[in-house]
């Protein structure tokens, strides 16, 4: 049976990908976004303009923050997937009164609503900045490690998990929360560093390293992202779950690979490194592949190489978004 979906951040990366996924399974979506210039709008629109031709979706222009405006949706969704936040590690400490609207209250007005109206499932996307640097250790889903926040933006996602949690304690709506672990992939957000590398090295532009490039991620795939968030949608009561690559890459060894890929030499500018960035994390996904069958599938090689085909064949105009 057809399930009737409501996915917020439907404009952003994961968000479009997501709700292509779930339109693909049968399902009917009802997108929501502000399109708000955290980053290029261009990109943003487009992907509404691709999600608008299909004939399950719709899309409302709206902003979670304002309670009344969330409150005024449409009552009878089966599973809401929030997406929508505010991200970016650096940016937050720039102006947390932001992060703090778009990933705290808003995820609060989102709890509210799917509790006041006995919507069964909610799936709340979470990060991996929530866990700081991991150094050699994979980090598991564990309560203990999040004390001490690395950033304004972490703390915002640890509170909205937090309140989420605490609304919805004895309401009939299940709650399963997947972190995220350095989401990348074609039409990927520009400020994150793989479109940035491909970009720069395709264009014979400077690559700017902040730091010795040595520090590393779990860099992960966007279908993968999907189709773990989607597995958690179905198959599992209220659970943290961490979604990500179970190994680590450099951004040194990025570049090695897309100078392979491309043909092109990258010409490397180090910069003296940034104190909000982590040297390192590593994702513990053991819980995942118990639960939901779920590990991460796609190589960074076959990734990237996903990306630089994306990037080559828009680059008339995915040359000229703002990084």
């Amino acid at each position: 049976m057809s399930k009737k979906v409501l996915v917020t951040g439907c404009a952003g990366f994961i968000g479009y990908n997501l709700s292509i996924e779930m339109l693909n399974e049968g399902s009917t979506v009802y997108g929501i976004d502000n399109l708000n210039s955290a980053y290029s709008t261009r990109l943003k629109k487009a992907r509404i303009d691709n999600l608008a031709n299909k004939k399950s979706f719709s899309f409302i222009d709206l902003d979670l923050s304002n309670a009344n405006d969330v409150n005024s949706l449409e009552k009878n969704f089966d599973t809401v997937i929030h997406l929508a936040a505010r991200a970016g590690v650096r940016q937050s400490f720039l102006n947390p009164e932001i992060y703090i609207r778009d990933n705290t209250v808003a995820t609060a007005n989102i709890s509210n609503y799917v509790k006041n109206n006995g919507i069964g499932k909610l799936i709340l996307a979470s990060t991996s900045s929530i866990y700081g640097d991991s150094g050699t250790k994979k980090v598991s889903e564990n309560i203990d490690e999040l004390e001490s926040p690395p950033s304004v933006y972490a703390a915002t996602k640890i509170a909205g998990e937090n309140i989420s949690k605490t609304i919805l304690k004895d309401s009939e709506t299940v709650i399963s929360i997947p972190r995220f672990f350095t989401v990348y992939g074609p039409s990927g957000r520009p400020d994150m560093s793989i479109f940035r590398f491909v970009r720069w090295i395709v264009e014979n532009q400077p690559v700017v390293i902040y730091g010795d490039g040595y520090q590393s991620r779990s860099f992960t795939y966007v279908d993968d992202v999907v189709a773990g968030t989607v597995a958690a949608a179905a198959r599992v009561g209220y659970e943290v779950l961490n979604l990500g690559s179970n190994t680590t890459t450099s951004l040194i060894e990025v570049v090695k690979i897309i100078e392979n890929i491309t043909g092109c030499k990258a010409e490397i500018e180090f910069r003296e490194p940034l104190s909000a960035d982590m040297r390192q994390t590593l994702a513990n996904v053991n819980k995942a592949d118990q639960l939901l069958g779920w590990t991460p599938t796609v190589e960074m090689k076959q990734g990237i190489e996903k990306v630089v085909n994306w990037y080559i064949a828009n680059r008339d105009w995915a040359s000229q978004l703002t990084l």
